[in-house]
């Protein structure tokens, strides 16, 4: 009876090491591959974003019509692309290693505010209008990672832009009482059920639907975010062909 508790121990102890040494090989893998692509394929991708941006500048000579036209669809779909890179290699991060909160007073009103001027490009290529409402003349400000939360307000603003329709309001209401705080970007759109709201959030297991897949990263990531802070994602689609996306601090 001793031998045989003796060998099952020694068994256990030789698949945890084997295990370990696993799970090492398969983490050093991932990093790899994450160098790889940020330099190979994220670093190129900015390199011909900004050359992209001079010739709209006409830092190169004067350009025609046409050539501005060609040029801006060249741009954004490389900066479509770089968003969706960017968002994967924040997504394989996060998987191998939770982000450390660093929890500080953040002013929101503030954080949206620089969140929309980086927007104002994409807002102007759909004539969309961005319009901040709320509840509070003064400042409403909460604990929150100061970075995390910047990247929850900016893929959640993303998706309303990209989603919503042209020409149309992209609506920011902030709210504060006694009990909680809200964000929430509100847009016109066409009507989801509850199944497709929360099939956005979830992690993408296919790329068949290649055109959401930009979305579904941006709200993939901003759940997992919200989560982070212990906070409630809000997420509803309504028949007057509008959606908002947004989150709830309960104080």
């Amino acid at each position: 009876m001793f031998f045989k508790k003796n060998f099952i121990r020694k068994y256990k102890e030789k698949i945890s090491r084997l295990k370990n040494r696993y799970d090492k090989k398969l983490k050093d893998e991932k990093n790899k591959f994450l160098c790889v692509l940020n330099h190979d394929i994220k670093t190129p991708l900015l390199a011909q974003i900004q050359t992209l941006e001079l010739l709209l500048n006409n830092n190169f000579g004067e350009i025609s019509s046409l050539q501005r036209k060609i040029i801006e669809e060249i741009l954004n779909s490389n900066s479509f692309l770089l968003d969706v890179v960017s968002n994967m290699i924040f997504l394989a991060k996060y998987e191998t290693q939770k982000p450390q909160l660093k929890l500080e007073k953040v002013n929101i009103i503030e954080q949206i505010q620089n969140c929309c001027s980086l927007f104002e490009n994409l807002a102007k290529d759909k004539e969309q209008n961005i319009v901040i409402k709320t509840n509070k003349k003064d400042d409403i400000e909460f604990s929150a990672d100061r970075k995390l939360i910047q990247k929850i307000i900016m893929n959640l603003l993303a998706s309303s832009l990209s989603f919503g329709f042209e020409k149309s309001d992209i609506e920011i209401f902030v709210k504060e009482d006694k009990k909680s705080i809200s964000f929430c970007a509100k847009n016109k759109s066409i009507y989801m059920t509850k199944e497709k709201i929360k099939s956005l959030f979830e992690d993408k297991k296919s790329l068949c639907d290649f055109n959401q897949l930009g979305m579904n990263l941006n709200l993939n990531i901003a759940k997992k975010l919200i989560n982070a802070h212990n906070w409630q994602v809000i997420a509803n689609s309504n028949k007057d062909n509008s959606s908002v996306f947004g989150f709830l601090i309960k104080k």
